[in-house]
């Protein structure tokens, strides 16, 4: 685990409880959208990506100066997990019965004590240097590439719920930050590959 100093960038990977598929629903995919653009407009942070895979939520994020990343990243947590949580409940089922119920088993600490997490393992996987582009661009390029790799989509812009399209020049559903120096590196890597596939086939 990378340890977290304010005001630097990290890339997080969030995964489920024993990374069983929750995000398969629109509500609950909707959820995270929501919490993440309520979490940038209201308490400070700052999002460059973003990736929502049905057990995964990658996110690229740092935080503005007079917020804590560490604790921004925790309140987020225990926040999305209490909307999951209450959605489950309003459309009860039994998988949604049983998801509760292992829920259950991964206590997490909020505000009024202790609640059930949908959240199990959760990494910061990378400290990136701001200062230069080509740090940030390989971690979008990577979580871009995830829905591909994954066969979900045929091209990371044609998944919406990442930040993929925002760096098309598309709209996306959460508000992010794009670096023009950023775009312009990761224009620079879709070229060199595009050259590299065109090679192969040749």
């Amino acid at each position: 685990m990378i340890p977290i100093r304010e005001n630097r960038c990290y890339c997080f990977s969030f995964e489920t409880v024993d990374t069983v598929d929750i995000f398969t629903k629109t509500m609950y995919k909707q959820i995270i959208v929501h919490s993440l653009n309520h979490f940038v407009s209201s308490r400070g942070l700052i999002i460059y990506g973003w990736c929502l895979m049905s057990n995964k939520l990658y996110l690229i994020a740092q935080s503005l100066e007079n917020a804590s990343l560490e604790n921004l990243k925790n309140e987020l947590l225990v926040f999305t997990c209490e909307k999951i949580i209450d959605a489950m409940k309003s459309e009860p089922n039994k998988r949604n019965t049983w998801l509760q119920s292992h829920f259950q088993k991964h206590p997490v600490i909020n505000s009024r004590g202790f609640t059930q997490s949908c959240w199990g393992n959760i990494e910061t996987t990378a400290l990136i240097d701001m200062r230069t582009p080509q740090s940030l661009a390989e971690q979008l390029e990577f979580i871009h590439s995830l829905p591909v790799k994954e066969r979900v989509v045929l091209y990371g812009s044609d998944y919406i719920y990442s930040s993929s399209r925002d760096y098309e020049g598309m709209p996306g559903l959460v508000k992010i930050t794009k670096p023009a120096a950023v775009e312009n590196e990761l224009y620079e890597i879709e070229s060199r590959k595009k050259g590299f596939r065109a090679s192969y086939h040749h």
